[in-house]
């Protein structure tokens, strides 16, 4: 083994990975931290001429590790980066004529793919640090492979990390094995500091300082966020130890590419280095002298809900893999110690590795990327596809912003949207917004400076945009950058109605129509116009009615809006009129009499939001007419009729015939509502504000739509009584399955079998009763019971009621309703 492979062991299977980046379109390299992936292959791969006398491209996830890899070899080599060696990263990028090798974010290598997808200078395409699976990434990697599958074959694609554990490339076509480099490590001790459920900062505050002092070498501390970094840091720097042995740096993502870069920097007065960073220098960056690491085992990343468009920050624990990674920065120069915050025993509910940010990110930019690029989605080769689910709703809510067409193709504006690197709702609002607003561009900036630690909502009215930019050195970089791209644009992507208010409420209306919100009639919750609901937690006595919620945060099941900007009604209708839907709806007023009464109440709706409300005094009849026909199908038909007994007997007399094949009707209750229209709504007075719930003509409608014939044949087959031989009219009852007649057996003496109904088909079931009317026997054959079962009846009743006639022969006895011939019951 030469001196250059003992440095970087990746050389030694250098061979290998040439031969196979020859023979495969995609490589895959897993190998350990240190081992000179990054630094030392690339150069190497250029000197055997991979790549066909075209350029290394090389994806870097994050800035500040594209840049410094890029210094890393150029100091190598004896020259300055952009010679041999580049970068190109968001603001800044130094390269030249002579840049062979360049190292790329995936913001820079979107632009790209989207401008040449033939990527017609490069020859080997290179996914440094894979396993961070971000969003922009993937979308890299589907759309290099679409690029090979349509226009290079000769484009190779080579994938590096040091932890590559559950990616199932084989699910895309990726079937050769991975290269593997293994390296000697240096001891590494890992400590396991007992439940995390116990203050992070008070243990921290406890153990780092006795580090400084019992250790060699710098510390790393990874902490969930940019608060809980901020805050140990004023801490520590109280603690006399660390005042007078160490500098303490921050490292987060949102800090300027400079601050970063002094994390780097070795220190001068002797002091230790004490490091508090955010997953950043998990894998990507490499910090020199670190031998402590001490890891809290958590993250905060977001989660987009693609219902409502809204992004919710999580604190969650990291992944075994994301444990290993942040472990291995102690052992990259000699013997390290780890120091984990939490204990053996958690470890085992811990995730093999980190979820994809494709399935849980904002799909908004990356569909309208796709769109650009010219091919579907699901044409794309991710190696986790979107959720579908996801993507719908995401398309959708493209379609409010006028991004997508009805047909989901891509719009002038939302072409225009993509060209500023912010978020697609900003885009949106920079694509409308006339080039006289130039002055509005740093108040749109400023919103990005949107992290939010606690509830407490701020008026973006009231906040100083330019102030905002120029005391951020990354808004004010931003600020430069959008304002060229503004400067640039043409005027008339989107046509304004003249005479509509133009200001800044107006176009941010634009980019935000799902975040709309009302207030709620009592108390400070807000609804917004994709459904859900906001808290606004403010000291202010007077709750603007209409805002636009900018910025949200959740805490649980619960939203708070943390940034906010009122609005005025007439300006929503103004910007969103064509979002607006009037829609009139059946409400039922009861009045202080008990009466009540079906009204048209006409809604203006935003989305879900309901933005106006109110009572028409006096409705279109069609109004009425559809109102009407809403609150029939709302009912329930038979508890309804039920309550009307004239219409109760008919209609069930007329399903009786029905049933029966007597009559052809259609009388099921659910056809009866929606044939409302036809039969029913004829007979109601539609010239008229209101209609009487009580007084629907339900009867009369209904004996109309039997017909005069249909009428005829049901009185004679379906008899609503009928006479019996006492010369009692008795009522049948039709509400079971057949029908009924209750009546006492005396008035049925001299009577041997009732009528059959329905044309003869159907035999009337026989409730005798007693003379007190209570049941005896039920029967269909009455001649039966006379002769049989009658005698049983009378030894067990005439005693009971002797005044009552108890003849032997009740089939040759005179019916009566009286207790005797000669007196009455």
């Amino acid at each position: 083994m030469n001196s250059n492979e003992s440095k970087f062991p990746v050389l030694t299977a250098l061979q290998a990975i040439s031969d196979s980046i020859q023979n495969f379109p995609i490589s895959i390299l897993d190998a350990p931290p240190g081992s000179g992936k990054t630094t030392a292959l690339p150069l190497a791969l250029l000197k055997m001429g991979i790549g066909n006398g075209k350029k290394i491209c090389i994806l870097e996830p994050r800035r500040i590790a594209a840049k410094n890899a890029a210094k890393r070899i150029s100091d190598s080599i004896g020259e300055d980066v952009g010679q041999t060696v580049g970068y190109r990263v968001r603001f800044d990028s130094k390269t030249s004529k002579n840049t062979k090798i360049e190292f790329v974010t995936d913001g820079i290598l979107t632009k790209y793919l989207l401008s040449d997808p033939e990527l017609s200078e490069y020859g080997l395409l290179v996914f440094d640090e894979f396993h961070e699976r971000r969003l922009e990434s993937d979308l890299c990697f589907a759309l290099a492979r679409k690029s090979q599958e349509i226009f290079r074959n000769d484009l190779k694609i080579l994938i590096m990390s040091a932890t590559l554990e559950g990616q199932n490339f084989s699910k895309i076509g990726i079937h050769n094995p991975p290269i593997e480099v293994i390296t000697e490590t240096f001891p590494l001790e890992i400590f396991y500091m007992g439940e995390s459920n116990h203050n992070s900062q008070k243990r921290l505050l406890d153990l780092i300082p006795k580090a400084v002092e019992q250790t060699s070498g710098d510390i790393l501390v990874f902490l969930s966020g940019k608060k809980e970094i901020i805050d140990l840091k004023m801490a520590l720097e109280s603690n006399p130890i660390c005042q007078s042995q160490t500098s303490i740096f921050p490292l987060f993502g949102d800090m300027s590419l400079q601050d970063q870069e002094k994390v780097f920097l070795p220190l001068k007065d002797g002091k230790k280095k004490i490091v508090l960073s955010t997953n950043i220098a998990e894998s990507s960056v490499t910090i020199p002298g670190v031998r402590v690491v001490f890891d809290t085992g958590f993250f905060k990343h977001s989660v987009f809900d693609p219902e409502s468009g809204i992004q919710h920050l999580i604190k969650d624990r990291i992944s075994l893999s994301s444990a290993k990674q942040r472990a291995g920065r102690a052992a990259r120069e000699g013997n390290g110690y780890v120091y984990r915050l939490w204990s053996k025993e958690e470890e085992s509910s811990f995730y093999d590795r980190t979820k994809p940010e494709i399935l849980e990110g904002d799909l908004d930019r990356l569909i309208l990327e796709v769109k650009s690029f010219g091919e579907g989605i699901d044409s794309l080769p991710f190696l986790d596809p979107p959720n579908k689910g996801s993507l719908l709703l995401s398309m959708e809510r493209l379609k409010r912003l006028g991004c997508l067409d009805g047909n989901l193709n891509l719009t002038p504006i939302g072409k225009e949207s993509l060209l500023y690197p912010l978020p697609i709702r900003l885009g949106r609002i920079l694509s409308s917004l006339p080039k006289t607003m130039e002055y509005e561009l740093e108040g749109i900036v400023s919103i990005l400076e949107n992290e939010s630690s606690g509830k407490e909502a701020k008026d973006f009215s009231q906040r100083s945009s330019s102030n905002q930019t120029r005391n951020s050195p990354e808004l004010k970089q931003i600020y430069k950058q959008i304002l060229g791209i503004f400067q640039g644009k043409k005027e008339g992507v989107e046509r304004v109605e003249e005479g509509q208010t133009q200001n800044f409420q107006f176009y941010l209306c634009k980019g935000y129509p799902d975040r709309i919100a009302k207030r709620k009639a009592d108390g400070s919750d807000y609804k917004l116009s994709n459904g859900k609901i906001g808290v606004l937690s403010t000291n202010l006595l007077n709750l603007p009615d209409h805002l636009i919620a900018i910025d949200t945060i959740s805490f649980g099941q619960t939203i708070y809006i943390t940034q906010y900007l009122p609005i005025s009604l007439e300006i929503i209708n103004e910007s969103l009129g064509d979002q607006l839907d009037t829609v009139q709806l059946p409400e039922i007023r009861t009045t202080q009499k008990g009466e009540s009464y079906l009204v048209v109440r006409e809604e203006r709706k935003l989305g879900e939001l309901t933005l106006e409300s109110k009572e028409l005094t006096k409705p279109d009849p069609l109004a009425l007419q559809n109102a009407l026909e809403n609150y029939l199908l709302s009912l329930d038909w038979e508890s309804e009729w039920k309550q009307r007994g004239e219409l109760q007997s008919l209609y069930e007399r007329v399903r009786f015939l029905v049933q029966n094949q007597i009559l052809d009707l259609k009388v099921s209750f659910d056809e009866l509502k929606h044939s409302a229209k036809e039969w029913l709504f004829p007979f109601i007075n539609w010239e008229i504000n209101k209609i009487a719930l009580d007084r629907i003509p339900y009867y009369e409608a209904f004996k109309a739509y039997l017909g005069y014939e249909n009428e005829s044949i049901l009185n004679k087959e379906a008899p609503t009584s009928l006479l019996v031989p006492s010369g009692s009219k008795i009522s049948i009852h039709y509400s079971g399955n057949e029908p009924e007649l209750h009546v006492k057996l005396q008035e049925l003496f001299g009577l041997k079998q009732l009528p059959r109904l329905a044309k003869g088909k159907v035999n009337i079931v026989i409730h005798l009763l007693s003379p007190a009317r209570r049941p005896v026997q039920i029967t269909k054959d009455l001649e039966s019971f006379w002769n049989y079962g009658y005698h049983e009846v009378k030894k067990e009743l005439k005693g009971r009621y002797p005044k009552h006639p108890w003849p032997d022969k009740p089939w040759e006895a005179v019916a009566t309703k009286h207790l005797n011939h000669n007196k009455r019951s």
